[in-house]
């Protein structure tokens, strides 16, 4: 059972009243920097002890925290996990009010807050702090994600229980309390549009500089889902070099001058050239099956497993393991990718359910290892879970044992998934980490984008080369670079240090991005940032109220580095002692909490300690504040003519235009273009469609749209968004997939692992045409009345289905229809071209494609 965020009493698990809640994120490129403050009442006649358990993503860096008593604020101060414990017993038990807030043993994406002595008829207004950096997704997407469920973590046998799991199970309640929302944004380039899926916006974006905005909720948050929030940029790729000045941290000890040092954060986003992608692999599934992935996750993962065997390329290894507290394998051991081992897998996805009891990850990890390698196909693992799970630290551990011999992929399905485990997982098996709730319904999407990566050769001798101006030298974060997958960000920090004479520079600085791997693909990227050397050069814009954020930032990851070290070299022994040394250090100076250090505050200035019968409570965690997810995405293309260049063709009817984007007036002239009957007869395609496009381009003004595939002319208005005051109705940009999504399956789930489709009754009927009808369009060339030419032409439509219907979902199907491309090419008949072939197919079923999709 899932719970929400809250303050409730340690003894018996009743709730500590909230009586509001107020939200402020500062979003700042590519980094956010959020306050928290909630405001609770001891309405009993005791003073009370209560906890407060919450989430965050691992990554994130909790760099405040303070609180409010009677009037006095107490600022709590970091100090070693011990001595901050000892702190908070002996302040409580001498009556004063205290606080400690720390981070899980378990996993570092779980931090508790204590409140001692919280006194009778008294408020309390807590307030937290934290930075973290904004994942970039697909498309250009920037998610800001504040969780806002915390799910039971199963504990595996043997092991202390879970922190997460004692949290007591409260039932939710309806809430009267307020609820505040503001955000303010400054892009890295202009803001096309601003949309919630989840909310009524009141956006505001600067007239006079279209990089910023202010949003707030229009309407009251009714705590039934996560506030989401979409921004969409002009420019959502363009590298970035942010720099910060450093500072004097008064009454610290900064021992390595972190804090007084200036931090440039870079955001690179690599992009090179892929060669084909390989047919050689070993792909093993490792799904969870744990009664946790029931509905609606256990439904996408079925989806997800059914979408990613259909996309492994003929010629490959692969195998599908389930888990839950034991675990299944369906071979045992990877077996060859052809028809008969396929139809296996699909069998098993059509009746996978989340039967298998609680969550077991390592056992089935361990098996996976043990298991000889096939030679001349590299392991490639895919770990598809909720998270849920206490012994992060050992299946963590036990890839990166291994992460030498094997990849590790891995997606967190669903709210409330272990940031800690999914992208902890993924950052040791030297892969990459993708999450997905429920409600967005990407996951298919996102498993066939990193099934992309796992086949293009990865750029493993990744380096860094920092030409600095005069005087300067630079500490690197992380001091050792990750393997590189085209078009994926990545994020170094560097802390500037002063070694010389550092006013006689040129006041210019590079930074050099290099890799190659055995294919010879390579990466060569740079980015400058103006030198440190004088104030005027400072980028001060980024920088939050306290001037730090970037080295919060800088030293969350540090810490994270040096924690692996702890991990990797044991609790003892000099590289661990000089690790742990190195984190306290950081975690002190920068004042960001990490697994060896607590903030504590003590309330010792209270005109008399508290007196009475300390009561106890425990978190009930109902909504501490409306989760906020921020997003940045690429306009999707829309095209209503030919004139397709860079490699395509077009053929059949056109697409509608896009939602929106047609004005009332002319809704009758599209809906008579498009409404009535396009299915026409060989030769008759080209000069309808020529005819309707002239049309349509006297009737509309052109817009040239540049897609993936080449360029485009569309003939609808344009639809910039205005800038200024408006109000953005919830809209959910994923909405309209679902449906379509699910119909694309049905062609897909019929294609064979070499690639083709064979003319079943299934296919005929997704065709919407009779088989004489189809078998009639198709050229004399092939023969379609034979069993080869059949399946010659039932694989041109099978593609133009995909191509024509689902080109919204390219995203899925692009690896299944490259294949059946390739099947097909080579076993037409020497007289026919692919382009001929899709051209009739495309005619017989009456739809519009782009064969450079």
């Amino acid at each position: 059972m899932a719970v929400r965020f809250g303050l409730v009493q340690k003894e018996n698990g009743s709730r500590v009243p909230l009586e509001s809640i107020k939200i402020k994120v500062d979003v700042q490129g590519f980094t956010a920097h959020v306050l928290a403050t909630m405001k609770y009442s001891n309405k009993e006649s005791n003073p009370i002890e209560a906890i407060f358990i919450f989430p965050l993503d691992e990554q994130a860096a909790v760099c405040g925290f303070q609180a409010t008593i009677d009037g006095r604020t107490i600022v709590a101060e970091v100090q070693e996990k011990q001595e901050a414990q000892d702190t908070y017993d002996d302040a409580i038990s001498s009556g004063h009010s205290a606080f400690l807030l720390e981070e899980s043993d378990e996993s570092s994406d779980i931090f508790q807050i204590s409140v001692g002595n919280l006194p009778p008829e008294k408020e309390a207004v807590v307030e937290l702090r934290f930075v973290t950096e904004l994942a970039v997704e697909a498309e250009g997407r920037v998610v800001f994600v504040l969780p806002t469920v915390l799910n039971p973590r199963y504990t595996p046998q043997d092991s202390a229980p879970s922190l997460s799991a004692q949290v007591p199970r409260v039932a939710a309640v309806s809430s009267p309390y307020g609820f505040e929302f503001e955000m303010k944004v400054k892009a890295i380039s202009s803001i096309s549009e601003i949309s919630s899926s989840s909310n009524t916006l009141k956006v505001e974006i600067n007239e006079s500089d279209a990089t910023q905005a202010n949003i707030t909720l229009a309407e009251a948050h009714k705590f039934d889902k996560d506030v989401e929030i979409h921004i969409l940029t002009r420019e959502p790729f363009k590298p970035q070099a942010i720099v910060e000045r450093g500072v004097k941290t008064e009454g610290t000890e900064d021992e390595e001058g972190f804090m007084a040092s200036p931090v440039v954060m870079l955001n690179f986003f690599p992009e090179f050239k892929t060669s084909e992608s390989s047919e050689k692999g070993e792909f093993v599934f490792v799904v969870d099956r744990s009664g946790s992935m029931s509905g609606s996750k256990n439904d996408s993962a079925r989806e997800t497993l059914l979408l990613s065997l259909k996309s492994l390329p003929d010629g490959c290894y692969f195998n599908v393991v389930g888990f839950g507290s034991s675990y299944k394998t369906l071979f045992d051991k990877s077996v060859l990718y052809n028809d008969e081992n396929l139809k296996k897998a699909t069998d098993l996805t059509g009746s996978m359910e989340a039967d298998l009891g609680g969550t077991e990850i390592l056992s089935p990890l361990q098996w996976v290892f043990s298991q000889p390698l096939v030679k001349g196909h590299p392991r490639q693992l895919f770990l598809l879970t909720d998270g849920e799970v206490g012994n992060t630290q050992q299946v963590i551990s036990l890839v990166q044992k291994h992460s030498n011999s094997a990849r590790c992929f891995t997606f967190g399905i669903g709210a409330g998934a272990s940031t800690a485990l999914v992208k902890g997982v993924a950052r040791v098996g030297k892969g990459t980490a993708e999450f997905v709730t429920a409600r967005e319904d990407r996951l298919q999407a996102k498993v066939i984008k990193t099934l992309k990566r796992a086949r293009q050769p990865v750029i493993t001798n990744v380096s860094m080369t920092w030409k600095l101006d005069k005087g300067w030298t630079v500490q690197q974060i992380p001091s050792s670079l990750p393997p590189l997958f085209s078009g994926d960000r990545l994020v170094v920090y560097g802390v500037l240090k002063a070694s010389g004479n550092k006013k006689n520079g040129s006041g210019v600085n590079e930074v050099r991005l290099t890799g190659n791997a055995e294919n010879n693909d390579e990466v060569d990227h740079i980015i400058q940032f103006a030198s440190p050397a004088t104030e005027d050069s400072w980028d001060t814009e980024a920088r939050t109220e306290e001037g730090i954020l970037l080295h919060q930032l800088a030293a969350k990851n540090s810490i994270q580095e040096k924690q692996n070290d702890v991990r990797e070299s044991g609790d003892s022994g000099p590289r661990s002692e000089k690790a742990k040394s190195y984190v306290i250090s950081i975690s002190k100076s920068a004042n960001v909490v990490s697994k060896l250090t607590s903030f504590v505050a003590v309330d010792k200035d209270s005109r008399e300690p508290v007196s009475g019968p300390l009561k106890k409570q425990v978190v009930n965690l109902d909504s501490m504040v409306g989760g906020v997810k921020l997003a940045l995405s690429r306009p999707q293309n829309f095209c209503l003519a030919a004139n397709v260049t860079g490699g395509g063709k077009a053929f059949g009817r056109p697409p509608p235009p896009p939602s929106g984007a047609v004005s009332a007036q002319s809704k009758g002239f599209f809906s008579s273009l498009f409404g009535g009957s396009l299915k026409k007869g060989k030769g008759e395609k080209a000069a309808h469609s020529h005819a309707a496009l002239k049309s349509v381009c006297l009737a509309a003004p052109e817009a040239k749209v540049e897609g993936e595939s080449g360029s485009y002319k569309a003939f609808y208005p344009p639809t910039d968004m205005q800038i200024g005051s408006y109000s953005a109705p919830p809209v959910s940009p994923h909405s309209q997939k679902k449906k379509g999504s699910q119909s694309a399956l049905s062609v897909i789930s019929l294609q064979k692992a070499s690639g083709s489709w064979d003319l079943t009754d299934q296919l005929v009927s997704l065709c919407d045409a009779s088989r004489s009808d189809l078998i009639k369009g198709c050229l004399k060339e092939i023969a379609a009345d034979t069993a080869e030419g059949a399946r010659l032409w039932a694989t041109a439509l099978a593609l133009v289905l995909l191509m024509g219907k689902y080109s919204d979902q390219k995203d899925e199907w692009e690896m299944i229809a490259e294949k059946g491309r390739k099947w097909l090419k080579k076993n037409l008949p020497g007289s026919l071209t692919l382009d001929q072939v899709l051209e009739s197919a495309a005619t017989a079923v009456g739809v519009w494609v782009n064969t450079g999709l």
